[in-house]
């Protein structure tokens, strides 16, 4: 289910979904791991591409956590003059990536490492247009808020946070539930490799909590959606609608994962949200 508030949805979509899936696909078939990957997350990934504000030769877009898959659109369809990307890492270190698609296109990016629930982001106030945080937000276990505060501080004011995150009010998360399953998404622990191991969900939102996040960190929310990680939803999951409907619960934004397109009005007016921090 797809909220819009102010913001017309033929203003965002610079592509048919189709060209767009194609181009992602393009570039994230050089190995099998990355490809399934890519799969998988294909319609939250078009998705993403479709909500970002279009840019212009002479402005900047952060993608933070990027995995390259989506991050050549960001000039090539989305028309940002300047793309940076951000990973985890030791402060200070920056990395150029470079990626190629089937078609022979080159993409160069540098990426800056740092710990985005920790350090100071090495960019100075109202670097960017437009910040893109995807599928990051659920892994942070410390200090989520220090996130949205440099995110505002980075962003020029009226310039747009992108965000996609898992639903853990999704009619996926009430099904396992109801099997006495537990609702998050990826909640496994994961073995460490190389004395190291990558980290795992920490805590998922519900979309009404993103509201909360945004409005208390000085966004307006522009949209606030749900929808499958795919193209199409992974499993048949109407039973579940229907017993929400029969018990009177709200079946509204429901699906796998959260979009939130918003827009920097002025600082963080709360730092610390009674209902995230003790």
């Amino acid at each position: 289910m797809r909220r819009f508030f102010g913001l017309r949805r033929q203003a965002m979509t610079v592509r048919p979904e189709s060209d767009i899936a194609s181009y992602i696909l393009g570039f994230s078939s050089h190995s099998e791991e990355q490809k399934s990957y890519a799969t998988t997350h294909l319609g939250r990934l078009v998705r993403t591409v479709e909500i970002v504000p279009k840019g212009k030769e002479a402005d900047h877009i952060l993608e933070m956590g990027a995995y390259m898959q989506i991050t050549p659109a960001l000039k090539s369809i989305c028309g940002y003059g300047t793309v940076r990307g951000c990973y985890l890492g030791s402060l200070g270190r920056v990395d150029e990536k470079v990626v190629h698609s089937v078609s022979g296109e080159e993409f160069r990016c540098e990426i800056d490492l740092f710990d985005a629930e920790r350090d100071i982001y090495p960019y100075p106030d109202g670097a960017f247009q437009t910040v893109i945080c995807c599928e990051l937000l659920e892994h942070l276990a410390n200090d989520p808020m220090h996130l949205m505060a440099e995110v505002n501080r980075v962003l020029q004011t009226g310039g747009h946070f992108v965000l996609s995150t898992p639903n853990i009010a999704s009619l996926r998360s009430v099904a396992a539930v109801l099997h006495r399953a537990h609702p998050g998404l990826y909640q496994q622990f994961i073995r460490p490799k190389n004395g190291s191991a990558d980290p795992r969900h920490a805590r998922e939102y519900t979309p009404d909590e993103l509201r909360n996040l945004f409005e208390g960190s000085g966004f307006a929310v522009a949209l606030l959606e749900t929808g499958p990680y795919g193209l199409k939803p992974a499993q048949d999951l109407s039973w579940v609608n229907e017993l929400l409907k029969q018990r009177g619960f709200s079946t509204d934004l429901r699906g796998e994962t959260v979009h939130v397109l918003a827009r920097k009005t002025g600082p963080v007016t709360v730092r610390y949200p009674a209902w995230l921090y003790d």
